[in-house]
């Protein structure tokens, strides 16, 4: 049986919890310029230097924020998911990529923290973050939320490309084990030609995304609504499919 913490270390989790939710706000606030050390004890009422008593410095910070928003993305990605009907991956699918749409339309300066210069040192590959290696990164993460559903429509006997290149088919069968890793839902047995649908639908994706982030054509665009909606019905068309009838999509 866990031993009972003491009032101590209670008040240190609290302190710690308050500390993560004030950076997290910053974060949506004023983007990751505005989470700093001073800015959080700020927000939580102590001395700038008795930060160091909870993080490794701002790295330890951005990294504690990173991980608190892709948890937070994952897990709205997931209840997404699961309103969909069980047997129906066309859905799933399309219902996790509208609602990745529409966070990050809504969330601006957590997409680009989680995909923009600082997010390797964040995710814990660059250097000062004291964690090394092996934090998921923001496309790993996702892979766990997507693959699922793409591997439900190549069992469904959907097919997928299979003349892949020599020099490619061996990098996509790298990424396949890292997808796979994160994944550990999916048999191992998915194929190459699975894995290059999924990378050629994370290009078209993420280049959407970085235009509603960035606000690049807007002005044209406006909310890039039908814009996704040409992208999705295209992606899907390239596998003979179509949007189905059955999506619950979250609104925007």
């Amino acid at each position: 049986m866990p031993a009972t913490p003491t009032r101590r270390q209670r008040l240190r989790a609290e302190l710690l919890d308050e500390a993560r939710s004030a950076a997290r706000r910053l974060l949506a606030e004023h983007g990751v310029d505005g989470v700093t050390m001073v800015a959080v004890a700020k927000e939580v009422g102590i001395a700038g230097p008795g930060m160091y008593r909870y993080f490794d410095g701002r790295p330890g910070l951005l990294v504690a924020v990173y991980d608190d928003t892709m948890d937070e993305l994952a897990a709205y990605l997931d209840a997404v998911v699961a309103r969909q009907p069980d047997d129906d991956p066309v859905a799933r699918l399309h219902a996790a990529t509208h609602a990745l749409f529409v966070w990050c339309r809504g969330h601006r300066n957590e997409f680009d923290f989680l995909l923009g210069a600082d997010a390797q040192q964040a995710a814990g590959t660059g250097q000062g973050t004291g964690t090394g290696p092996g934090r998921p990164h923001f496309v790993h993460r996702l892979g766990a939320v997507f693959l699922p559903a793409f591997a439900a429509l190549w069992r469904a006997g959907v097919p997928f490309p299979a003349d892949v290149g020599p020099g490619l088919a061996a990098e996509l069968d790298a990424y396949r084990v890292v997808l796979l890793r994160d994944a550990p839902g999916v048999a191992d047995d998915v194929p190459v030609g699975v894995v290059h649908a999924v990378v050629g639908f994370w290009r078209q994706v993420y280049g959407l995304l970085c235009m509603v982030a960035y606000d690049r054509l807007d002005q044209a665009f406006g909310t890039f609504d039908a814009l996704f909606d040409d992208m999705m019905r295209g992606f899907l068309a390239s596998l003979r499919l179509e949007p189905s009838p059955g999506v619950r999509l979250v609104e925007p």
